[in-house]
């Protein structure tokens, strides 16, 4: 079975590997983007987008997803067997990726948050099951997205891509770079483990609830489902 975003989504199925990477904060250039299209002959990087897709078990991006995150790319979201990672990487002082590191856990079936650092710059893969939903359309082809850099920015600032769970990630990393955890402790309630469960385990943080962005938070969390 074919899952497809309603608009610029990748394909994937139960015996394939799909990427698709976003930047938000700044554009790549002709040199990045020539380096990017090097890791695939089939991939077709625009100056914020690339997708990747390989339907051979064994095959997968070169060096890994986590090195374009870490020069490229800010949002990323990947699936295989349906086992999906959503990923947001920004920049971050010591103070906040002490913080961040709180979230950090392994729930069942591995599912949880990894949070790695790289000088300056925090990676935080969330490791999930997707709940498809509304914004799939399984009839729709692949569509090429070379021209909608300029259809999507707003002086410079990426607006909307049309991809759901982009767009919600892109909302979650600008939470978290703000200091509001709310989506990762979400991450924790559907995948971690109760105090009652495991009395050992250190539990993070519970964010203070406000109305400002808990919109986000619940579109995030209804994203999620267990196996």
């Amino acid at each position: 079975m074919e899952i497809l975003s309603i608009r610029h989504g990748f394909a994937s199925d139960h015996s394939s590997t799909s990427y698709e990477f976003l930047a938000v904060d700044k554009p790549l250039g002709k040199k990045e983007r020539s380096d990017v299209s090097r890791l695939s002959s089939r991939a077709n990087p625009t100056a914020r987008r690339v997708n990747f897709r390989y339907n051979v078990e064994g095959y997968d991006i070169p060096g890994g997803w986590e090195k374009l995150m870490g020069q490229y790319y800010d949002v990323m979201y990947s699936e295989e067997y349906s086992w999906w990672t959503l990923a947001i990487a920004f920049n971050s002082n010591d103070e906040q990726y002490e913080s961040i590191c709180a979230y950090e856990f392994d729930g069942a079936d591995d599912l949880g948050i990894r949070i790695t650092r790289s000088e300056q710059r925090v990676i935080i893969a969330i490791y999930c099951v997707v709940e498809v939903g509304p914004y799939w359309n399984e009839d729709e082809d692949y569509e090429d997205y070379e021209d909608e850099d300029e259809d999507k920015e707003n002086n410079g600032v990426i607006v909307a891509t049309g991809d759901h769970i982009l767009d919600t990630l892109v909302q979650v990393r600008k939470q978290v770079i703000n200091g509001d955890y709310r989506a990762l402790y979400a991450v924790f309630e559907v995948y971690g483990v109760s105090d009652e469960d495991n009395t050992d385990e250190v539990q993070p943080p519970k964010p203070k609830d406000k109305k400002a962005g808990s919109e986000i938070v619940k579109t995030f969390k209804e994203m999620l489902t267990t196996i």
